[in-house]
This record gives structure tokens, sequence and C-alpha cells, in this order.
């Protein structure tokens, strides 16, 4: 399934190629496809730290408040009755339709939270890097990176009312770019590149031309010197994202290491359920992480003759769903078990996964490994340690 919400985009020097018109051309496209799987993907990573009430891409929460048309817009004149409710709401989506768009059209993989890399800050692994702040207020929400080498900051936003580059909120947006500051070993400030991704929602009470619109700019933080390469900072942000990967598919020790710095004892073991997909063009691809039961909880498999077999929880339902898988690829798996051991630096060794191919409207495949999909095209194979 998709969704059209109309770009504005504002000081981006070279627009990416999958932003133009036509390749040859440095001009923006009007409307951005979403797709709501991949969105919801995004959505899950940043919001819930274990089981979300709807965990399925297929029904996602949000979708009960947006209209049954092709452009993205919200039933009623908001997205619920209360201020501080659909204040909460809204950005809730905005957060995400930023960590899609990073991802989508700026080649962003990995999602740090700015809190979490301030507690992080006098770590050893910085080798000299320090992320601080410099002054009260609201922070960047995430601190990002394409790799272990290309680091940046994402501010992200949603709301229903107006939104514009020239607005006062706007303006107090990228301010918030001043209060965090990477300095070096000496002490000099380095600048690093930052998104502000905000987007208005339209509503159903609005005009039929007023259409939900994601305005995108890249304002950096304070500093004479660009950052350039850094990958003590990548490294960590490439941790501190499996950190909360590996809290959701209950490795809180592996998740707790990623999250602090602090490695494991080498002789620590990670046990964990592999799974291989069924279908091409991914079968027999291996994945660590299980499965959310149906909202009665019951396990829609069972164990037979050393077989897997799918048991309906009713054959006569068909409203039923058979449950949701969510995992990470083995390989990044197995890197993340060495990381826990030796340290950060060993976050360079992370395969990235090609996920330009369809394979269900139903389910999302990201470049960091993680999958979540329908639990009936995945098939568990075995219990190993890490």
């Amino acid at each position: 399934m998709y969704k059209e919400i109309r770009l504005l985009l504002n000081k981006f020097p070279t627009i990416p190629n999958s932003l133009r018109v036509t390749p040859a051309v440095n001009a923006p496209v009007g409307d951005v496809k979403i797709d709501v799987a991949r969105l919801y993907h995004h959505y899950y990573l940043d919001t819930r730290g274990f089981a979300p009430p709807k965990p399925d891409p297929a029904s996602f929460e949000h979708l009960d408040l947006l209209l049954p048309c092709s452009e993205l817009r919200i039933r009623g004149d908001g997205f619920g009755v209360g201020t501080a409710f659909r204040q909460h709401r809204s950005n809730e989506l905005g957060q995400a339709l930023c960590r899609w768009f990073l991802y989508e059209h700026l080649n962003v993989t990995y999602f740090a939270h700015m809190e979490a890399v301030l507690d992080r800050r006098l770590h050893p692994g910085f080798s000299g890097l320090r992320v601080e702040r410099s002054g009260n207020g609201d922070t960047p929400d995430y601190v990002c990176a394409e790799n272990t080498l290309n680091v940046s900051l994402a501010e992200a936003k949603g709301r229903v009312t107006s939104v514009s580059f020239g607005n006062a909120d706007f303006a107090s947006w990228r301010k918030q770019f001043d209060r965090v500051v990477v300095k070096d070993r000496h002490g000099a400030l380095r600048s690093v590149k930052g998104f502000i991704v905000a987007t208005r929602f339209a509503t159903e009470t609005n005009t039929p031309s007023l259409k939900s619109s994601l305005f995108a700019e890249d304002p950096a933080s304070p500093g004479e010197e660009s950052l350039g390469e850094a990958p003590e900072l990548g490294s960590m942000v490439v941790a501190l994202h499996y950190a909360e990967i590996a809290a959701k598919i209950r490795q809180p020790l592996l998740s707790r290491s990623l999250m602090s710095g602090v490695p494991v004892p080498r002789e620590i073991q990670f046990p964990a359920a592999v799974w291989e997909f069924q279908l091409p063009p991914l079968f027999g691809k291996r994945f660590v992480g299980g499965y959310f039961p149906d909202p009665n909880g019951v396990a829609p498999l069972r164990f037979d003759n050393g077989g897997v077999v799918f048991s309906p929880i009713n054959l006569l339902r068909l409203d039923i769903a058979g449950g949701t898988f969510f995992g990470v690829e083995e390989g990044v798996f197995k890197v993340l078990c060495a990381m826990a051991r030796s340290g950060d630096q060993l976050a360079l060794q992370v395969p990235q996964l090609p996920d330009d191919q369809f394979i269900y409207s139903g389910m999302s495949l990201l470049r960091d490994g993680s999958v979540i999909g329908p639990l009936e095209f995945f098939r568990p194979v075995g219990f190993p340690t890490y």
C-alpha cells in the first residue's frame, strides 16, 4: 500500500536522484510515494520497546486515522480530541516519516536517539570526539549514520497546523542544532550536517487543495570545520541503533552492552532462535528473531516429528491473523555479538542488505537487516548460540 505526500525542499544544493523529476535536472518532484509497510517499520523501530499493539505492518495502527484514498490525509480534524494527545500522535508519525525520508532518499541507515548519544559522550570509544549539549532547550532528535564514516543530525516534527520554511516555528527548530556541539580532542568545534524533516498533515476538514506536505531542510551544527569522516562516532551510532533492535528480539544482555559500550566477557554466549525465509528472492535467508501471535496469544505453529507445522487457530475463521515475525539477518546478528565482546570498532564489519526487492505489501526488509512480516513466510530451523 502506498500513500502520496507533497514534497518541499530548502537549502538542498544537490537534489538526490530519487527525488528528481529527471536524473539530469537538479529539480525536485512535487510529490513522493510512501510505502506504508516500510513507514510502519521505521515507526516500530523508533517507538516500541518490545511489543507494539498491532505488530502487523499491514494493519499499521495509524491507518485507522487515515482516509481510504491515495493521498496521506487524516480523518476528521486531526489525530484525536485532546490537544496533548493530538500533538503526541502527530509528532509520533512525523518522526516515522523523518526516518523514512532520510532512509529512502538520503541513504541514512542507522538512527540513535540524541539522549543516548549524550549519555555516552565520555566513553573511551569516542577516541577524542565528544558530543555535548551547549545550551538549554530541545536538541535534535537523532544522530544518524549512512555507515560508520558519515554522520549527521536530524530533527523530526509532525503537526496538523501550518508549516513553512519562513515561519517562527521552523526558525526555532533550526536553533535546536545550536544546542549540540561536536568537539574534537583539542576542544575545537566540528560542524555536522543536519536535517529538519517536518510534516504538515492535511485533514478531512481541510479544503481538498491543501495537501499533506513534507518539508525538508539541511542545517548544520556550529563549527568552523566540517566533521568529515568520523568512524568512532559512526560506530557508536550503529551500536546504539542495534541496541534497540536487540531489545526487541529479547536479547537484553546484548542490548545493554551495545547501548552502554561496556563489553561482556568472551565466555558469555547468546542463545537465539534462527528462522529461514520461505519465498524468493530471499528463499533460505536466515534471521534471528521471533514472532508476535494474534491478540489471543495462541501459537499458530507447533513442532511435530522434528518439523514445524503451521496450525491455524480456527480453520473456520478467516479473520484471525497467524502472527507477525520480527528479526534481524543472521550475519548482522553475529557481528553484533562480536561487538558486544570486543567493542564498537567492529561496527564497520556489519553488512548492509539490498532492500530494493519487492516481496509483499505487508512486509518490510531494511538495509540494516531488520525484517518484519507475516509469520507464515518464516520457518524456525534451529536454536544455536553465538
